[in-house]
């Protein structure tokens, strides 16, 4: 069961009153009304506060459907060249006004403002509260502080830090503190504490909860960003050595509504369609434009995703050939199971794209209908996203035509810690163990591990990023290496594992490699555009009517220095003259 912290409205306009200042209101007093004098008083109303500062994981830029345009950045992505997404972000056009731009790091201190509120209260003098309980709701409010303040540094490559609640706003206007300084400050000291007091699990009652298996993996998280490998690796190796988490056997799960909370869930945002009934405009559902700051509690990421001919999306982002051609070199193990069925393509396929000539069905449509025809793929698409969208159900069934969705957002799973666990492993030299970890993901695919291919080729294992159709040879075979394993890292498993879950472009931006990346996606383009006489419509690929040109101009417009991090917003450095 979804964790229930909805029916906010109410109750965040009694909380953001609380946060203005009392002088700008009648000095008359409402006996009736909360108050800082009669709220921040037990258990309930830090219940209810806690409700407030999880909703802001539900806003757009945080899970909803902004955050398919930073995903159009991505070289896992294309986009229709007439569409928005395209000469926007795919093109770097956005700027400091950018909806994007600005809500991201509204929406963030939004989540930073609930949870300061709690953390300042719970330590009042008159709170009716056990000890311990006040230290797993602190834990609570400071691993989301320390989660939004994570993703405000490094997208902006710092924030300002505020770690006390104030009434009045000026109090608000500091100046901008570097990168580092928020991390060590703010997010690992939030996650120490947090460690200490959070449970390992929730009722299902609550489930959605962070516990202390969110708290290490977000400290692990941090120190892996800040390259401190030793550090990770102790992190991620408690949540291995816990045994609370596992992969599930069908990978699919992860990513529909019937899996949610399940075994590999370590970080989720609920959603839901049955409470508080979202409005058929998505622009709204999930917003804060126009003073809207409670967030719907139905996902707007479907829309972003499903294909224009059948859910009435809008394919903010549509799969690239990279994406599409390495999901097809996941090559299946047949003696696994779970492909005892006699499975061609690799799970890891079938629930992230979908892709020309498929089997089964989508929104109930099979790729040839008894009379011959064809399901279309529009324009120059070779494939859609399937993933944290109802592609297994028919049109009738979705609310709004698909516009809004009941699916919970995963923002860390099992997997992705095994992969983060395996890369501070191997920037540590230890690249066999960092293979071991990397298998159990790709044993639970049902695909050739690493170590099936080595044992198999004289010891090496295939660049499986290498295109095939453009070099007109097989993949080439590299002896196991640090080098070699972190390109398979970078380049290949986490790319195919966790695709459409919003970690790519973070992932390029760690690594420094943001422009490689895109150089090397508009080298292949560039092959495809001037083969595309011989390719279009052919295996493996079976692109649609033209070649989308996308990188080729990305890779040429990208300037690190301007585009690795996002602009300081332009309504933020106008109202806030101690920013810069």
């Amino acid at each position: 069961m979804k964790f229930i912290k909805y029916s906010l409205i109410t109750l965040l306009s009694s909380i953001l009153l609380i946060g203005c200042n009392e002088d700008e209101f009648l000095s008359q007093t409402n006996v009736n009304a909360l108050t800082p004098e009669t709220f921040w008083k037990n258990s309930e109303h830090f219940d209810y506060a806690l409700n407030t500062a999880y909703a802001a994981l539900q806003f757009n830029t945080v899970s909803g459907f902004r955050t398919a345009n930073e995903m159009a950045l991505t070289d896992l992505a294309k986009c229709d060249t007439w569409y928005p997404s395209y000469t926007t972000y795919k093109l770097f056009n956005y700027t400091s006004s950018d909806p994007m731009i600005q809500n991201k790091w509204a929406e963030l201190y939004i989540g930073v403002n609930r949870a300061n509120q709690i953390i300042t209260f719970i330590e009042g003098e008159d709170v009716d509260m056990p000890e311990e309980e006040k230290f797993e709701v602190a834990a609570q409010a400071r691993t989301l502080r320390a989660f939004y303040y994570f993703e405000l540094a490094n997208n902006f490559n710092g924030a300002v830090i505020n770690t006390k609640y104030y009434a009045n706003s000026d109090s608000l206007n500091k100046k901008f503190n570097p990168r580092a300084d928020v991390i060590s400050q703010v997010v690992v000291p939030d996650l120490q504490f947090a460690t200490e007091h959070l449970p390992t699990s929730w009722s299902n009652m609550e489930a959605g909860r962070v516990t202390w298996g969110t708290a290490v993996s977000l400290l692990g998280k941090a120190y892996l960003y800040d390259g401190k490998w030793s550090e990770a690796a102790a992190e991620f190796k408690k949540v291995v050595d816990s045994n609370i988490y596992a992969l599930r056997p069908v990978f699919g799960n992860n990513f529909d509504e019937a899996g949610e909370h399940n075994s590999e869930s370590i970080f989720e945002v609920n959603y839901s369609t049955s409470v508080l009934p979202p409005s058929s405009n998505r622009d709204w559902v999930d917003n804060i434009a126009g003073g809207n700051v409670t967030p719907s509690e139905a996902s707007s990421l479907e829309h972003s995703f499903t294909h224009i001919l059948t859910a009435g999306g809008f394919n903010v982002v549509t799969p690239s050939q990279y994406l599409h051609e390495m999901l097809l070199s996941d090559e299946v193990d047949p003696s696994h199971p779970i492909n005892a069925a006699g499975e061609t393509h690799s799970q890891r396929l079938t629930n992230s794209i979908l892709v020309p000539r498929f089997y089964g069905t989508y929104f109930n449509r099979v790729w040839e209908e008894d009379n011959g025809d064809t399901y279309p793929m529009g324009g120059g698409h070779s494939g859609y996203v399937k993933k944290f969208t109802r592609w297994n159900t028919g049109i009738s069934n979705l609310e709004n035509n698909g516009q809004t969705s009941p699916i919970n957002f995963r923002l860390i799973r099992y997997a992705d810690v095994l992969l983060m666990y395996a890369e501070a492993l191997n920037e540590l030299g230890n690249f066999t163990d960092a293979i071991t970890y990397i298998d159990m993901i790709r044993e639970r695919a049902g695909v050739y591990t690493l170590q099936d291919y080595m044992d198999n080729n004289g010891g090496t294992f295939p660049k499986l990023n290498i295109s095939k159709e453009v070099t007109g040879a097989p993949h080439p075979l590299v002896a196991p290496s640090q080098e070699s394993v972190r390109e398979h890292i970078r380049y290949v498993e986490r790319p195919i594992e966790l695709s459409f879950e919003g970690h790519r472009w973070k992932d390029l931006r760690r690594w420094g490699i943001i422009g490689e990346a895109l150089d090397r996606r508009a080298v292949d383009e560039q092959w495809r555009l001037d083969n595309a006489e011989t390719i279009l419509g052919q295996p493996p690929l079976y692109i649609g009517a033209y070649i989308i040109q996308n990188f080729v101009e990305q890779a040429a417009k990208y300037n690190e220095t301007v585009h690795k991090y996002y602009p300081l917003p332009a309504n933020e450095v106008q109202t806030n003259p101690d920013l810069l």
